[in-house]
C-alpha cells in the first residue's frame, strides 16, 4: 500500500507491419536501479514482470514479439540499451525466462530507448507503434516530448501511446502525456498494479486489433451506492476481450477511470469497488476493441461511507494500543496509527479490518513521542474516513531488581515493565556498547519475566531494555553485571 517516488520504467514497444511478414511487437524494459523501489508494498521489478506474463498470456497469435532492455548491465551508463530478443514468434517460456532473469542496476534512459526501438522497426520500412509505461522521471538529460516531435517529422509511420505509472508529479504527467500526443498516441494514468495490467492490456488490444464499430450497451447499478463498498453491476454487452465496467469522475476523458471490472462472456454482472469520495460520477462499459469506447454511461450519485475509530486519547511510545473501528468492509481498507497532518498513505502501524462486525486490534504506537491519528482509511490511501486524535508521550521502562552478578552461560530471569509492542527487546550487551553489540535476548511482547542466559565468557555487561522502531533502536535502561 506504500509507494515510491522513483521510477516504475517499464516501456513497451509495438510495431505492426502491413506486409506478409505480419505484425511485430518490441517490447523495451527497463531494468534500471529504480525498479527496486515499492509500490504498495511490492517492487517495481516484481510488478513489471507481472505486468509481463499477463501480456505474454493474452498475446495475439501471428504476432511477432521482441525484447529490449535497458540498465541492466551497468550503473550509471546512458548507453546500456540491449536487443535481447529479435522480434519473432512468441516462445513464452523463453521470453519470461529473459525477463525474470534482468537484474536492475543501472540509469533510465527512457527516451533513448523509445528511438532505439522505432529503429529497429524503421529497418524493415514497418509501422511502429510504441508504448510507454514511466513514472515520469528521464535520467538521460533526453526531453521526451521533443523525442515525440522528432519521430513524428522522421517520416516513419510511429505512435506513441504513454502510461504514466505512479506519477505524482503534474510536469512529469504533461511531458508524457506530450510524447503521447506528439505522435498522435494517447495517454493513460495507472496509479497501482492493477491499474498498470489494465492500461497496457488496453493499448496492446489497441495497437494489434483494428477497432471495431461501436454496439449498444446497458448498465443496470443498484438504486443506492455507497463509498468505498463493493456493488454489483448487471450490464448488457458484446463483453469482447479487455471491456471493463467502472466509475469514472464526470466530464473525464474516455480512459479515465476510479473502480473497474472486467467484463466476461459468460456472466452478465461484475463487482465493482465504488470511489471512496461521495458525490456525482459516471459509471461506463468500456470497449478496448470498439470505437468509440464508451457503449454506455449512466450518471450515479455516491453516498459518503460511514465510519467510526476509538481508542485511548494517549499512550506510552511502543507500547501497544487497542482500537475498535466500524466501517465498510474491503480488502484493501486498514486503521491505523499515523502523524497528524500526514497524507492519507502515511503509517506508523496497521491493520486489515474485520470481514464481519467492528474490528478490534492491538497497533504499535509510535517509538518517537508526539501528535498523532488512530485513522480508518478507504482503498489503501484514498481517502481517510474517520479519525480520532492520540498523544504519543515518551516511553519508560524499568528493570525490577535486576541481578548484578551472574556466572558465565546461567540462565537467568529478568524482570521488566515497559512498552509492550512489537520488536522491544530486553538483553545482554557488551559494556559501552549499542543495541547492535547484543549477546542474548527476549522480546518484550511475551510477559515478564524475560528469559535469557548470561553470556558465555567472563567479563564485565549490561542488561538493556531497547526501544525498537522508526527512530531506530533506543536504549531506554542500562544495567551493569559483572560476570564470572
Amino acid at each position: 500500500m506504500k509507494k515510491s517516488a522513483r521510477m516504475l520504467g517499464l516501456a513497451l514497444a509495438i510495431g505492426s507491419s502491413m506486409a506478409n511478414a505480419g505484425e511485430q511487437v518490441m517490447l523495451v524494459l527497463d531494468a534500471s536501479g529504480s525498479m527496486w523501489g515499492l509500490v504498495e508494498g511490492r517492487s517495481k521489478v516484481e510488478i513489471a514482470r507481472t505486468a509481463v506474463a499477463d501480456l505474454v498470456q493474452h498475446w495475439k497469435p501471428g504476432v511477432d514479439l521482441g525484447l529490449v532492455a535497458y540498465g541492466h548491465r551497468r550503473k550509471g551508463d546512458c548507453t546500456d540499451i540491449e536487443t535481447l530478443i529479435a522480434a519473432a514468434p512468441l516462445d513464452a517460456k523463453g521470453y519470461l525466462g529473459k525477463v525474470n532473469g534482468l537484474a536492475a542496476k543501472g540509469m533510465t534512459p527512457l527516451s533513448q530507448a523509445v528511438i532505439h526501438a522505432a529503429d529497429a522497426l524503421k529497418a524493415s520500412e514497418q509501422k511502429a507503434t510504441v508504448i510507454l509505461i514511466s513514472d515520469g522521471e528521464e535520467t538521460c538529460d533526453l526531453d521526451p516530448c521533443a523525442v515525440g516531435k522528432k519521430l513524428e517529422a522522421s517520416g516513419v509511420d510511429f505512435t506513441a501511446h504513454v502510461i504514466g505509472f505512479d506519477v505524482p508529479n503534474p510536469a512529469h504527467q504533461a511531458q508524457l502525456r506530450c510524447l503521447a500526443e506528439n505522435t498522435g498516441g494517447r495517454y493513460f494514468n495507472a496509479a497501482d498494479a492493477g491499474a498498470l495490467e489494465k492500461a497496457l492490456a488496453q493499448v496492446a488490444v489497441a495497437a494489434t486489433e483494428k477497432p471495431l464499430p461501436a454496439v449498444p450497451a446497458t448498465l443496470k447499478p443498484p438504486a443506492e451506492l455507497v463509498a468505498a463498498t463493493q456493488v454489483t453491476i448487471e450490464f448488457d454487452g458484446p463483453a469482447e476481450l479487455r471491456d471493463w465496467i467502472g466509475f469514472a469522475p464526470v466530464g473525464s476523458n474516455d480512459d479515465a477511470y476510479l473502480g473497474y471490472a472486467w467484463t466476461t462472456a459468460d456472466r452478465k454482472s461484475v463487482t465493482v469497488r465504488v470511489p471512496a469520495q461521495a458525490g456525482p460520477y459516471e459509471l461506463r462499459y468500456v470497449s478496448g476493441t470498439r470505437r468509440p469506447p464508451v457503449l454506455a454511461r449512466v450518471s450515479v450519485d455516491v453516498k459518503p461511507a460511514f465510519a467510526t475509530i476509538t481508542g485511548p486519547a494517549s499512550a506510552m511510545a511502543g507500547d501497544l494500543v487497542e482500537i475498535e473501528a466500524t466501517g465498510p468492509f474491503d480488502p484493501r481498507h486498514w486503521v491505523g496509527i499515523a502523524p497528524k497532518g500526514g497524507d492519507a498513505s502515511a503509517y506508523r502501524d496497521y491493520a486489515r479490518l474485520a470481514e464481519s462486525g467492528p474490528t478490534k486490534v492491538e497497533l504499535t504506537a509510535p517509538s518517537v513521542a508526539g501528535e498523532y491519528e488512530l485513522r480508518f482509511v478507504l482503498n489503501e490511501s484514498e481517502k481517510v474516513a474517520a479519525a480520532q486524535p492520540i498523544r504519543i508521550l515518551p516511553a519508560q521502562a524499568r528493570l525490577l531488581e535486576p541481578p548484578t552478578k551472574a556466572k558465565v552461560s546461567e540462565p537467568l530471569l529478568v524482570d521488566w515493565s515497559g512498552p509492550t509492542g512489537k520488536r522491544h527487546w530486553v538483553g545482554f550487551i557488551r559494556k559501552g556498547g549499542t543495541s547492535a553489540d547484543y549477546l542474548s535476548y527476549a522480546y518484550t511482547n511475551t510477559p515478564s519475566p524475560a528469559r535469557l542466559p548470561a553470556p558465555d565468557t567472563a567479563g564485565d555487561y549490561e542488561l538493556v531494555y531497547v526501544l525498537a522502531g522508526e527512530g531506530g533502536e533506543q536504549i531506554l535502561v542500562r544495567h551493569p553485571v559483572r560476570v564470572d
